[in-house]
């Protein structure tokens, strides 16, 4: 009876396991490591960019590190545990081979501005960053958006940028046309060219950039919204400097 009334117990969740194993089930833990290494090798052979081998291999060995501090550290409020650590074991990686030839995933952070400012956070605020980084790429899928577009696209001029910060800014504060955006997953070029007298050259050739604007604003992600702040306050700043010295000459 006993036996058939453990058919039907519930199974544990990995996101249960791993709170239980915070509470100090360490036989638990040694288990999920081993269970896990096909995870780890996939996470560092992608990262790496070639196939590893568990032995005498420093990759795996810092990946292997990285799970179980991903483990040791993670909370519910960061949503699913394989996310979490995939992005931990990568953290880890990028900071033990910096000094090398950059790696995707260092590009993925650097194209978005955030690496000089992450170089002094905490090891948590930059896995926060990249985790919230992720959610992003999957949220622009809907509006056909993608984070290589996203690089290739961005505006490169300050006052181009600033532009489209402002640009965004203003669709998401207005309930109107936020919610025709979200509605129709484009932005809304005609009214934004009346109310903002911005032409349609200046909208679309920053397009994508505002839609990731947007959506950051309409979102929880709050390091991606300090990155918005700072961007901007920092080409304020640029451009005053610029105006400045011209008025000077």
């Amino acid at each position: 009876m006993t036996k058939l009334l453990n058919i039907f117990k519930k199974k544990k969740t990995l996101e249960e396991r791993v709170k239980d194993i915070q509470k100090g089930d360490e036989r638990d833990k040694n288990n999920l490591i081993e269970e896990y290494i096909p995870f780890i090798k996939k996470v560092v052979s992608n990262q790496l960019g070639q196939y590893i081998e568990i032995e005498n291999n420093d990759g795996f060995s810092i990946g292997l590190m990285a799970f179980n501090e991903a483990i040791e550290k993670y909370d519910e409020k960061r949503g699913n545990f394989l996310t979490f650590a995939s992005v931990v074991i990568k953290s880890r990686l990028i900071d033990q081979f910096r000094s090398g030839a950059k790696r995707p995933s260092e590009v993925y952070i650097s194209e978005l501005e955030c690496e000089n400012t992450m170089a002094t956070e905490s090891f948590e605020k930059r896995v926060e960053t990249r985790l919230d980084i992720a959610t992003l790429v999957e949220n622009m899928k809907e509006y056909g958006v993608s984070l290589e577009d996203l690089i290739k696209e961005a505006p490169k001029h300050k006052d181009t940028r600033i532009i489209a910060i402002n640009i965004g800014k203003y669709i998401f504060e207005n309930n109107y046309l936020k919610e025709k955006f979200l509605k129709t997953k484009n932005l809304p070029t005609i009214d934004i060219m009346k109310e903002l007298c911005v032409s349609k050259k200046v909208i679309q050739r920053s397009r994508k950039f505002i839609i990731a604007i947007i959506l950051i604003l309409n979102s929880d992600l709050d390091t991606l919204k300090e990155y918005i702040s700072y961007s901007e306050r920092r080409e304020l700043n640029d451009l005053q400097g610029q105006y400045n010295r011209d008025l000077s000459r």
